[in-house]
């Protein structure tokens, strides 16, 4: 059966879903598959009539739609055809074991997206949002590109973090700190990156060090998203680095 109108019941119920921040919506058949195979339970998949010799391995929860009432449920201009309702995986606060990424109050979902993605790239597997634009924004689960179901994320206020966090290796993003160079850096770390306009919060700061990447050409700031990427590989650079030499 193909559901042909957006006042359907059916359709109505996961348009709810969408603003509901328990659940996830997923307009790419990549992240589909990732939290398909991350055991993440599935609400709904939507696929587009016509699409459905292409989706055919997504034979649970299905629900077949005109492309009409598909336009009205996916925000994507392109759109490959499926999107899924997802619901959250809710962790509790659990102290990191590895490297681990610290996001203070991180409000673009583009960054959030992106330092996911990055974190995993790097080997910070736990990553703890305090108060950042949710990981039920639409933008911030498509800037992932699926690795959020590959890592551990941990989403909370900075009063509860400051709460329940020990003391571990960190280092803070600061246009004012010590040249990251000349950082000595002992591992397993975390890193920390801040709120787009006002950096890291005075609470936070003060559980780490100060480091700065040095920069050319006048250059002062990087987006919030590309300096905590270059933090990252910076650590992950020396890790390996190290492996080599022993």
């Amino acid at each position: 059966m193909v559901i042909t109108s957006s006042q359907n019941s059916l359709i109505k119920e996961i348009k709810k879903l969408k603003s509901n921040r328990d659940f996830l919506f997923l307009d790419s058949p990549k992240a589909i598959n990732e939290a398909i195979n991350s055991n993440f339970e599935i609400k709904h998949i939507i696929i587009e009539d016509g699409k459905q010799e292409k989706f055919k391995n997504y034979n649970f929860n299905t629900v077949i739609v005109s492309s009409e009432v598909f336009k009205g449920l996916c925000s994507t201009v392109t759109s490959q055809g499926a999107c899924a309702i997802v619901k959250v995986n809710k962790r509790q606060f659990k102290p990191p074991s590895s490297n681990y990424l610290v996001l203070d109050n991180v409000q673009d979902p583009g960054n959030v997206g992106t330092l996911i993605r990055s974190a995993l790239a790097f080997g910070f597997n736990e990553i703890y949002l305090l108060d950042c634009a949710s990981i039920t924004n639409e933008k911030v689960a498509r800037s992932t590109m699926g690795a959020m179901f590959k890592v551990k994320l941990y989403e909370m206020s900075k009063i509860e973090f400051l709460n329940v966090f020990k003391n571990k290796n960190l280092i803070c993003g600061d246009m004012n700190g010590k040249k990251l160079s000349q950082t000595k850096l002992d591992f397993p770390i975390g890193v920390v990156v801040g709120n787009e306009g006002n950096g890291i919060s005075n609470e936070i700061m003060a559980l780490g060090e100060s480091v700065a990447i040095e920069m050319e050409n006048g250059v002062e700031s990087l987006n919030a998203g590309v300096a905590g990427s270059v933090l990252m590989f910076e650590c992950y650079r020396r890790i390996n680095e190290n492996l080599k030499g022993d």
